[in-house]
């Protein structure tokens, strides 16, 4: 099978019209409708059908799409990162990190390799101890935080790193330090020290609701400007507090953490990036860090 005109197939199936798909792929539509021709002679069944609204995928187009799913994003990955490492490797990228994320393995370790592989680029790091607004993205080239924004600036794109369960932080000598694993319910009457509790889109306040709903609004809160702020609170046996799973980095021993099992009370990252900048070089680090960690 050719597949080159598979590709074309797949970018025509998620806009089913050959003007724009052809505008997509840098060639004219009468080229584009001779090669999904050929792609149907090839397979021996139509692929698409005329309809009164443009066109729509045939059954067996509709098969062929589903069956490939996932294609599509690995080419443009693979296309990307071909374009930006033939492009000079000078340059500076500017990184806002909120604070917790930065204690992250994995952003430390592409970092490090990063800079080992492109000694020319600067990295102009900006770690970020209170939340991350919007204006953020509007400034930087790219940011790493736990917000998920409703409506960031236009032209950034929003991408999912990871997503991972959380702790329950506990202050010397509590109830619950003996256990593996607790559930939410089992925080009733407790004291929960909430970061960034102001932040709708963060998930500190969205694990604050979830403790609200499963105990049943039993539980006191204390709002905390940062997570430092938190920690500390919790040292000194003001509270507890829901943290990601590399909080364990930033601990005191006089700190505790237990596994919470709610699925649901999760913390999640994110890269927020500008996909019309004209720096090469962060074109460079964000199309590496996402071969690397990001799953379209």
């Amino acid at each position: 099978m050719n597949t080159e005109r598979l590709y074309e197939f797949l970018v025509l199936s998620r806009v089913l019209n050959y003007s724009r798909a052809a505008k997509a792929l840098y060639i004219s539509q009468p080229i584009l409708t001779r090669h999904i021709q050929a792609l149907e002679a090839e397979l021996g069944v139509p692929l698409l059908k005329r309809t009164t609204h443009g066109v729509a995928l045939t059954e067996a187009g509709r098969l062929l799409s589903n069956q490939t799913e996932g294609l599509l994003e690995k080419c443009d990955r693979a296309l990307g990162l071909t374009r930006v490492r033939n492009m000079p490797v000078k340059g500076r990228v500017r990184i806002a990190c909120e604070l917790e994320i930065s204690y992250a393995s994995q952003i430390r370790e592409f970092t490090h390799k990063f800079m080992e592989r492109y000694p020319d680029i600067e990295l102009d790091f900006e770690v970020v101890a209170e939340n991350t607004p919007p204006s953020l993205c509007a400034r930087c080239d790219l940011v790493f935080t736990p917000c998920e924004y409703a409506q960031p600036p236009a032209g950034v794109v929003r991408r999912l790193i990871f997503s991972h369960g959380t702790y329950a932080v506990l202050p010397p000598g509590h109830k619950l330090m003996t256990k593996s694993l607790i559930a939410l319910h089992q925080l009733a009457g407790e004291t929960l020290i909430v970061p960034y509790a102001w932040e709708p889109f963060g998930p500190y306040a969205r694990n604050w609701l979830l403790v609200e709903k499963s105990t049943r609004g039993r539980i006191r809160c204390i709002k905390a400007p940062n997570l430092m702020t938190a920690l500390f609170l919790v040292s000194t046996g003001k509270g507890i507090v829901i943290a990601p799973r590399h909080v364990r980095n930033m601990l005191t021993k006089d700190c505790f953490v237990v596994g919470i099992s709610d699925r649901d009370c999760r913390f999640n990252e994110y890269v927020y990036y500008n996909e019309a900048t004209d720096n090469g070089a962060a074109r460079l680090f964000y199309e590496e860090f996402r071969a690397e960690y990001i799953r379209d």
